[in-house]
């Protein structure tokens, strides 16, 4: 059986790739600096380390034995413009060790980087005007060189506003905290407006997955700007299937392309569907529900 090293399994999207990888017939090493445990099914496939991505020996240690590395550990575009440094190291530094573990094995990796690399005014050229889009433009750059350098084939994913079911942290996470306020009918504020790409989360979860079944080469990057449309026509959406009116849109738009093309997906991951805007808020809303529902029944 593989066994796949998932940095920063139990956060957002690492929880829902961690059943995209078993889904797939993988077990799984969850390397976090706070894992919650919690958020993961029991099972002898899963197995939790503790340890800091910005401790080179810490993360070499995690990826023995593994034959293939998720890497999702990382600081949002909040925490890195509050300290750039600490950013610096868990982003860089710590997407480095990443690869400096994989290096000896040649172990495949799977990344997110971001869509934030590109600035505001340009859809082709990268440009970042964060220092989150900054430490990943750097991290693609770093994947270039451990492919030429060493052999460490790589895909890294470019995803706009990841949106979906789960607990999300950060500014890009106000349209998942309010999918899941509307469902247990509360307020709720995104503070971000504009135009952006809305990636739901599982197709996020599918590519990466899909990216440690298949032979990678090369370094290759991946846009993922999924659906379109401003942030008013998503907030109407999630008012149509709900109900709820009580959420807010407030805040500068991002510092990100408003019209970000995907970019066409590599033939060696096989098909990877988009899901809309509807159709996620729609399956969103039926898991929330679904859980608020088990969880009332176990009470």
């Amino acid at each position: 059986m593989r066994r796949i090293l998932v940095t920063g399994g139990t956060g957002f999207v690492g929880v829902r790739s961690i059943a995209a990888l078993r889904r797939a017939g993988n077990a799984v090493r969850v390397f976090d600096l706070a894992p919650k445990p919690d958020r993961l099914p029991p099972s002898p496939d899963i197995e939790v380390v503790t340890g800091d991505i910005a401790d080179t020996a810490a993360v070499i240690a995690a990826a023995s034995g593994c034959t293939g590395i998720v890497h999702l550990a990382g600081l949002m575009t909040a925490d890195c413009a509050r300290d750039p440094l600490l950013g610096a190291r868990v982003n860089l530094i710590g997407s480095l060790n990443v690869f400096e573990a994989a290096k000896a094995g040649r172990l495949p990796i799977a990344y997110l980087s971001t869509a934030g690399v590109f600035g505001p005014e340009d859809p082709v050229h990268p440009n970042p005007m964060t220092i989150y889009g900054a430490t990943k433009l750097a991290v693609e750059g770093a994947a270039r060189a451990f492919n030429l350098d060493h052999g460490v084939a790589s895909l890294g994913l470019r995803p706009y506003i990841i949106y979906g079911p789960g607990i999300s942290a950060g500014i890009a996470a106000g349209p998942s905290i309010a999918i899941a306020a509307a469902a247990r009918r509360e307020p709720a504020e995104i503070r971000f407006s504009g135009r952006v790409g809305f990636v739901h989360v599982d197709d996020v979860a599918h590519m990466l997955a899909a990216a440690m079944s298949v032979p990678l080469t090369g370094a290759t990057v991946v846009t993922m700007a999924g659906e379109t449309a401003d942030m008013t026509d998503f907030v109407s959406e999630l008012r149509r299937q709900t109900g709820w009116s009580d959420v807010t849109i407030s805040g500068d738009p991002l510092r990100i392309p408003a019209d970000l093309a995907s970019d066409p997906v590599p033939g060696f991951l096989g098909s990877q569907p988009v899901t809309g805007i509807a159709a996620g808020i729609e399956r969103s809303l039926a898991e929330l529900r679904q859980v608020a529902g088990k969880e009332s029944s176990n009470v």
